[in-house]
């Protein structure tokens, strides 16, 4: 598969529906990089325990900042906290690799604008890794890995 870098927001989400516009292989990658860039990213936003835990698969692992947690544990959180999801979140797919027919790592950088631990304005971004596995609901995350958490302050 050629590089893939697409960049997309819930605004611009209808570039998705023109799959020969993107020169993306096939339904998959669409299906994907919407799994990706939109579906998640919404169930977070939206702070939806029971979304997540039916659209996690139910052997998830998310690896990030030194430690392992489980679907039930990000389950958890979310029921038990809520996230101020940034207005200008987007995220990058910079690729998808196919390991079978049914399984596939897609990854990119997520980015957005927030404020430091001190209020101060900062670019966030990361880099992840996501396994998703095909099954007969559809595609479902296996795991998660977030690398290279950054935010650098804004000049203003």
């Amino acid at each position: 598969m050629k590089r893939l870098t697409i960049a997309l927001s819930a605004a611009a989400l209808s570039a998705v529906a023109a799959i020969p516009a993107l020169a993306l292989q096939n339904k998959d990658d669409a299906d994907l990089i919407a799994l990706k860039t939109q579906v998640w990213p919404d169930i977070y936003a939206s702070n939806d325990a029971d979304r997540l835990d039916a659209f996690l698969s139910d052997d998830f692992v998310l690896i990030a900042g030194g430690s392992v947690s489980s679907k039930a544990e990000e389950v958890d959180w979310m029921r038990n906290n809520e996230w101020d999801a940034p207005e200008d979140f987007v995220y990058e797919v910079e690729d998808i690799v196919y390991i079978t027919h049914d399984a596939a790592i897609i990854y990119g950088r997520g980015l957005s604008t927030r404020e430091t631990e001190n209020g101060t304005p900062c670019r966030h971004s990361y880099i992840s890794s996501n396994t998703i596995r095909r099954t007969e609901e559809g595609w479902k995350p296996v795991s998660s890995h977030v690398s290279d958490v950054n935010c650098e302050p804004i000049d203003g």
